[in-house]
């Protein structure tokens, strides 16, 4: 619990002062490597998505992929190409050279099916030492313009949930613009108290308890943002602009052991992340299976 308070608070700190999310990020993320463990997971992932991606026709061979808030590191867009041949776009932080060889061998080493001749080209990247050289061998964009109609599949993961709905609302928007006709959306959104992260004895749904203006003052600057949309919400938003659902992938705690459920019936296994009677008035409509989600696979298409 201390790991929590401390956390909470150098953040609280650090997110109200001007410029301090900056200073933050850099701190521990440019000084501390922290992003290193980002890779990590990422590799533990990403072949879980690579087989949903499958699993509901997308033909990664030659796709344009667009991975939104990429990180600090390049994992995704060397994994993009490894997968597809091609460039991907790339938008979010500026990522940072000390991370290039562990996503490198990231990439290489998580299981994804990789060309031999793509492999050797990401082998290679170990002689390089800018992110800009990086980004150029595997063709990687991060300030082009993405063109309408341009991208076949849309992947973030752990991202939105940071947005204003405002913002959200937007984003989606801006997505059914690029996404060709019958192009995929990929969006994981962890609905989970951040600071459960830090210490799994925090309840996963904890940021429910507190009322809106507490939490604002809290844990509404940027570095503690969360939207606090119950994937009923978030379901509802991709909906509203424009997409088709395909699956919501709900992440349970059941058994002592996570996984990830296909429907609202499934997801009732799971642990409640907070007890009902602990929530703030804004939540109280939540419903059950909402509220043993720890986090969300969002998979919606651009009709065709």
């Amino acid at each position: 619990m201390l790991r929590v308070i401390g956390k909470a608070a150098v953040q609280l700190g650090f997110g109200w002062m001007p410029g301090g999310a900056a200073a933050y990020r850099a701190l521990t993320r440019g000084r501390m490597g922290t992003a290193a463990s980002h890779v990590d997971k990422l590799a533990r992932v990403w072949p879980g998505y690579v087989a949903v991606w499958k699993r509901h026709g997308v033909e990664l061979e030659g796709a344009q992929l667009w991975c939104h808030d990429a990180g600090a590191t390049p994992f995704m867009p060397i994994a993009a190409y490894a997968l597809t041949g091609r460039g991907a776009a790339t938008t979010g932080e500026p990522m940072l050279a000390r991370y290039i060889d562990r996503a490198r061998r990231g990439v290489l080493d998580c299981g994804l099916p990789i060309p031999d001749d793509r492999r050797a080209r990401i082998e290679g990247l170990r002689w390089l030492h800018r992110i800009e050289d990086v980004l150029a061998a595997t063709g990687a964009r991060t300030r082009e313009p993405i063109a309408d109609a341009s991208i076949d599949l849309c992947h973030s993961g752990g991202a939105l949930e940071h947005e204003h709905p405002d913002e959200l609302a937007r984003f989606l928007a801006d997505q059914l613009r690029v996404l060709r006709p019958g192009g995929l959306a990929s969006h994981v959104f962890d609905h989970r108290d951040h600071l459960h992260h830090a210490d799994n004895a925090v309840p996963f749904l904890a940021h429910l308890a507190w009322p809106e203006p507490v939490y604002r003052g809290m844990f509404g600057h940027a570095l503690g943002y969360h939207s606090r949309l119950s994937p009923t919400e978030v379901a509802a938003r991709f909906e509203a602009a424009g997409l088709a659902r395909v699956a919501v992938r709900r992440l349970i705690y059941a058994d002592g052991q996570r996984r990830y459920v296909d429907s609202d019936d499934e997801a009732l296994a799971g642990t409640p992340g907070i007890a009902r009677e602990r929530l703030a008035p804004r939540f109280c409509g939540w419903s059950d299976a909402d509220l043993r989600t720890a986090a969300a696979h969002y998979l919606f298409r651009r009709p065709r």
